[in-house]
């Protein structure tokens, strides 16, 4: 026995009627051609959560995969009048690989003891036969490569990095095999020559775009828009595809919760301005890809981000990348000083929906999104709790579309926007800044003004003052962008400003101030971190 267990050795085959079974994306059946002749494989599903892996060469089904899981995923790899088929089974919490061999007939699985995750899996050749697997895998908390020596049956990481490989190309020749991986920070470079058992590091490089410097405005008048406008980055969710019977087309941004935010922070927060990033299809690792590119003209204080729908069905990542990707997504829009506010993804309701592997995924990747938003201490709401809570057992069943059940419905699209412009609103307004004196100099009164605030929602300043910094023992409320001190000609007067909204929360004060000086020009007593002001 070797360390991965006995492998099955003879193919699984269950009587099963010759029919097209179309798998909806992303589990579509895969088309390929060998020695002229065509060839499908599809996954078959069964009510009991099993499924199998269906090859079909236009007059018979093969069934391939064990009984008693998930065989899921499967790919084919063609060499001249030979081929390959691999697959991912998942049984009883854990991952094991499956591979096929048209020249024999004969199909194997190979457990993978303590493994949660495995990506699909490339077949490398020596001499024409098959030599190993090479396959992302996670056995900790992050994705490795890892490779499957079918001669030894022997399993090695050899990447065993700290952050998760995102991909990999592996290519075998009569020096041995190489390996190229890369994660969102860098690339790296592996080989194997004949005869020996360990991959060699052959060097590694810095990846991934440099972040611009935040653009803040400077204190002047200029346009609020920006202080009042939001991000919503996603996929075709935050897109606006719903598939919908009394729809026509399948595309609606009008729609989709972006746009619906609109309206509901009409009625309690005022004018606000949406910028639709959502793109079709796209994943963690997609977003991940694109956030800096996307973000860097946009003027925008809020970001709103739902993704990871596509991953928890496509099993390109284990849900530890894909949570590394949603970090490196959220650390983007908060080192441009936006404010985030992170999403739950919701249930779906089709077949893809059923499946235990999607439904394990979803369950594992929102709980980890809860606990990401908690440790970035960012904005957070729950829309898989809000759609389940919805008239229980299955009203939340009309909160996805129609047709298919992967997207949300106009009615769900307005709870999400309810959600997010909840948490918009509550956030408190900026702290004030471009405070100074513009006190005439034979005047017994000082008069301080600073920026006027951009948020719709501002309803007034608040100033604390004092003669001395330390007891600031006199508050006062305006609606103007300015305070008048009176009586305080023969001392110092010290101050500092907040900003209040119509909900009452009250924003970070600023720095205290002085008439110290003459004229009285402001002087900075202590120094609180920088102002935080609406990026431009």
């Amino acid at each position: 026995m070797s360390v991965l267990g006995q492998g099955r050795c003879v193919l699984f085959l269950l009587g099963l009627a010759i029919v097209a079974y179309p798998q909806a994306e992303p589990w579509a059946p895969v088309a390929f051609t060998c020695g002229g002749k065509p060839f499908q494989l599809s996954v078959r599903c069964l009510p009991s959560g099993e499924s199998f892996i269906v090859l079909f060469d236009g007059l018979k089904e093969t069934v391939l995969g064990e009984p008693g899981g998930e065989n899921l995923f499967p790919v084919a790899q063609v060499s001249g009048e030979r081929f390959h088929v691999l697959w991912i089974r998942y049984h009883d919490g854990f991952a094991g690989l499956g591979l096929y061999d048209s020249g024999t007939g004969f199909s194997r699985t190979f457990p993978l003891p303590g493994m949660k995750f495995a990506g699909s899996p490339v077949l490398v050749e020596k001499d024409g036969w098959p030599s190993g697997l090479v396959f992302l895998g996670n056995d900790s908390n992050n994705d490795d490569v890892f490779f499957l020596d079918l001669a030894r049956e022997s399993l090695t990481n050899i990447t065993r990095t700290s952050r998760s490989e995102k991909g990999f190309v592996a290519e075998s020749t009569r020096e041995g095999i190489s390996l190229r991986t890369v994660t969102l920070w860098d690339r790296a470079r592996y080989f194997l020559a004949p005869g020996e058992t360990a991959f060699r590091l052959l060097g590694r490089e810095p990846v991934g775009p440099n972040l611009p410097e935040s653009r803040t405005r400077t204190g002047n008048a200029e346009d609020c828009r920006p202080a009042n406008t939001y991000v919503a980055f996603g996929d075709s969710i935050t897109y606006g595809k719903m598939r919908m019977e009394d729809l026509e087309g399948e595309i609606h941004p009008e729609l989709a919760y972006p746009e619906r935010m609109r309206e509901k922070l009409a009625g309690f927060y005022g004018p606000a301005y949406p910028i639709n990033l959502g793109v079709l299809g796209d994943s963690t690792y997609g977003g991940a890809m694109r956030v800096d590119q996307d973000l860097a003209e946009v003027k925008a204080l809020y970001f709103l981000l739902m993704l990871g729908t596509n991953d928890c069905a496509s099993n390109r990542f284990s849900v530890d990348s894909s949570i590394e990707n949603l970090a490196y997504i959220i650390d983007s829009a908060a080192a441009r000083q936006m404010r985030v506010i992170v999403s739950t993804i919701p249930p779906r309701k089709d077949s893809i929906g059923e499946r235990p592997l999607v439904q394990q995924n979803i369950a594992q990747f929102n709980e980890t999104t809860a606990t990401l938003a908690a440790d970035r201490e960012i904005g957070f709401i729950d829309t898989y709790g809000a759609f389940m809570a919805t008239a229980p057992p299955d009203g939340w069943k009309a909160l996805l579309e129609d047709i298919g059940g992967n997207h949300p419905s106009p009615a769900g699209h307005l709870v999400i926007a309810g959600l997010f412009a909840g948490v918009l609103a509550g956030y408190p307004p900026l702290r004030p800044a471009g405070v100074e004196n513009i006190s005439e100099a034979s005047s017994s009164t000082w008069r301080f003004r600073w920026d006027s605030g951009c948020e719709s929602d501002l309803s007034h300043y608040r100033v604390e003052f004092g003669t001395s910094p330390r007891v600031l023992v006199h508050a006062a409320v305006t609606s103007a962008p300015w305070m008048d001190f009176k009586g305080y000609s023969s001392g110092d007067v010290y101050f500092r400003v907040q900003a209040v909204d119509l909900a009452g929360n009250q924003g970070a004060f600023t720095r205290i101030y002085s008439t110290a000086g003459s004229h009285g020009a402001p002087h900075q007593v202590k120094r609180p971190p920088a102002d935080r002001r609406p990026p431009q």
